[in-house]
């Protein structure tokens, strides 16, 4: 009974960290969870996803390709509590408060001991990484989920459900596409489960995959964007490296292929260092992590590094299991574009967690030692709440994309009385959040919008819809306008040339630290 006690307190205390100020806290709404959401509006109100196709399994959005999984999720919660950032970020914060539940039973079948289970599922209900990826609209959060059930049921010789959930990823997340078969192979390498009884869940697990592969070659551009392989030097920037030089490549060594290959060394490492797992998380990209502070509490160091130490000694199923999870979890993240990526190389967060529980647990069997370090948890916890809930704002509202909501609440009781709407792109797909905040009929949407493709296989654009023009402002010809609304920055929109005798000032949007965010301005 007891143990049962301290489960839901420490639950409920990941609900608490996950669900406080969800709507704004991360400050701001990228355009990802912006589509996630009014994609999931569009199905409730007409069946149909942005484009108009009916039930996708992948979604299109201004030119990216989503796996359906979390909108579909998204539905319900749109249902009952509206339109809004809460409702968008729910599943994730939800799912990622069941996950801690999921790793309690998960190191229950790995260990059989609940006290371990316990320490551990609290350090997941109190890690940052978890936290962050929990309060955004994040597929990979749902998408490890769904990953660590499939393989608690799979340690239970749960296959056919075991395989269904590992199907499901696909249908999440695109990471997954190359985690989960690196992870299902290592299961089945390494507990030898009898192929008889797989039969059944592969072909089950293999008939879920067809409608994801089926769609597979449609993101195949987006795919060679993000692939690190798909960024190569010409033959003659490499002769001209060696000609400045005054070298010859006679073994090969500045070969294409070697720069790679260092890069995808140089990414795996990345994620393996004490700057991000300690200090600073993902530094390439701050919607990824809290500034200033990484993805686990920097105690941790010490519970980590004690946990590993053990499981090298134990050197058995479970050591083969978890550093197996854990250096499978990196490759979708350094075979990508990014010298570093918290989303991608979530996953990780599972094993080095039960590493900290198994440190931890240890450190425990000594009353100072274990006092001390909780305290010092303790402490860095509420650290990082104070920084998480009262600081990050100042640092990260421009990367969130926070000038969004602020303009259109200041379009919205005007934007009838004017004939057009120019919004600049400066920041990136302003029309999906015009569609969000404004709650756009998608019926009538669906059969307006233009979509100007990207040659290069990234992200497209819409340009125009109804009376808005989504581009950049030039305001020598533009200040020529009547009766238009501009938003743009304060470079399109010049304070110099603010005195023009039918302009209107609406509204100056500034980031929290007091930046200049955006100008709105009207012309008569």
């Amino acid at each position: 009974m007891k143990k049962y006690i301290s489960l839901s307190v420490i639950i409920l205390l990941g609900l608490a960290l996950r669900l406080y100020h969800l709507d704004s806290r991360p400050v701001g709404f990228t355009w990802d969870e912006a589509a996630l959401g009014y994609n999931a509006y569009s199905l409730l109100k007409t069946g149909k996803d942005e484009y108009g196709k009916i039930l996708p399994v992948v979604f299109k959005s201004f030119g990216d390709y989503k796996p359906g999984l979390y909108i579909y999720l998204t539905v319900p919660m749109v249902k009952i509590f509206g339109l809004n950032e809460f409702a968008t970020r729910l599943p994730s914060a939800i799912l990622g408060t069941i996950t801690i539940l999921i790793v309690y039973l998960l190191v229950c079948e790995l260990f059989v001991t609940c006290h371990l289970s316990l320490v551990t599922s609290l350090i997941l209900a109190i890690n940052p990484w978890s936290i962050h990826f929990s309060r955004g609209a994040w597929e990979a959060n749902v998408s490890l989920f769904i990953t660590t059930l499939a393989v608690l049921l799979f340690l239970k010789k749960r296959y056919l459900f075991s395989s269904i959930f590992f199907a499901l990823t696909f249908w999440t997340y695109q990471g997954s596409k190359m985690f989960t078969p690196l992870l299902v192979i290592s299961l089945l390498l390494i507990y030898k489960p009898k192929i008889k009884k797989l039969i059944w869940p592969g072909l089950l697990g293999l008939l879920m995959l067809l409608p994801v592969l089926w769609n597979f070659g449609s993101q195949s551009g987006r795919l060679k964007v993000f692939n690190v392989f798909g960024y190569t030097r010409s033959s003659e920037v490499i002769n001209k490296i060696l000609a400045a030089d005054d070298q010859k490549d006679i073994w090969g060594f500045h070969a294409e292929i070697i720069d790679q290959l260092r890069g995808v060394g140089q990414r795996y490492l990345n994620h393996l260092s004490p700057k991000f797992l300690f200090f600073t998380g993902d530094w390439s990209n701050l919607r990824q992590s809290t500034p200033y502070y990484g993805y686990f509490h920097l105690p941790e160091i010490i519970t980590i590094l004690i946990g590993l130490v053990i499981l090298l000694r134990t050197n058995n199923q479970l050591t083969k299991l978890l550093l197996g999870w854990l250096l499978l979890a990196i490759l979708p993240s350094a075979l990508s574009r990014d010298i570093v990526s918290g989303v991608r190389s979530l996953p990780m967060v599972i094993p080095l967690t039960i590493l900290s529980g198994i440190g931890l647990a240890k450190l425990m069997s000594n009353k100072f030692l274990s006092l001390c370090h909780f305290v010092t948890l303790l402490l860095f916890l509420i650290y990082f709440i104070d920084l998480y809930f009262i600081h990050s704002p100042l640092f990260v509202a421009k990367d969130w994309l926070y000038a969004y909501k602020p303009a259109l609440q200041a379009l919205a009781p005007i934007k009838d009385k004017y004939n057009k709407i120019i919004f600049s792109d400066v920041f990136g797909q302003p029309y999906i959040f015009v569609l969000f905040y404004f709650q756009v009929n998608p019926a009538t949407y669906q059969v307006s919008a233009k979509l100007q493709e990207d040659s290069a296989g990234d992200v497209g654009q819409v340009t125009t819809f109804d009376k808005y023009e989504f581009r950049r402002i030039y305001w020598p010809i533009d200040r020529s306008e009547k009766s238009t609304i501009f938003v743009g920055d304060q470079f399109e929109l010049p304070e110099k040339d603010m005195n023009l005798a039918n302009l209107i000032r609406i509204k100056e949007v500034f980031y929290p630290n007091g930046e200049h965010a955006l100008r709105i301005v009207a012309l008569q």
